[in-house]
Parts: C-alpha cells; sequence; structure tokens
C-alpha cells in the first residue's frame, strides 16, 4: 500500500516517486493545495476502498500521517 500512496502523491505533486518520503508534507514539500488534497483524498477513497471524512484528513499533514491513518481505517473495515 506504501506504493500505491507514494506513486499517487508522486502523480498529483508532479514529483518523482523516489522524491516523496514519509516526512514529505503535502503543502510545504509536494507543493499541494487544499484543492489538490480534496482531489487526492477522492482518489485515496477509490483507490483504498474507504471513506475519510472532512474532519479527519483536514488533520493529516505528511505523507505518514496518510500511511498511518489508511492502515488504520483498512484494519477497521
Amino acid at each position: 500500500m506504501n506504493d500505491q500512496l507514494r506513486a499517487l502523491f508522486a502523480a498529483n505533486s508532479g514529483l518523482p516517486f523516489t522524491s516523496i518520503k514519509d516526512e514529505s508534507n503535502l503543502s510545504k514539500d509536494l507543493g499541494l493545495d487544499s484543492l489538490d488534497t480534496v482531489d487526492l483524498v477522492l482518489q485515496m477513497e477509490d483507490m483504498f476502498k474507504i471513506a475519510i471524512p472532512d474532519e479527519e484528513y483536514q488533520e493529516l499533514q505528511t505523507v505518514k500521517q496518510f500511511s498511518d491513518y489508511l492502515i488504520k481505517k483498512r484494519a477497521e473495515a
């Protein structure tokens, strides 16, 4: 799942896959704005077949935070 997630971040940011690190911040490091993030979340919901409520994804700022969140959500499903 981590590789899929990194590929998604790379595709949305236009950065190389290898530059996407756990500590990468969505806005500061990847250059994603709020609309980019909403689009990214919709893609994650479709790709991983989960629902991510607005109030929850707004708290997630780094690649690792998204990864941890998705692992937790999939375990709950």
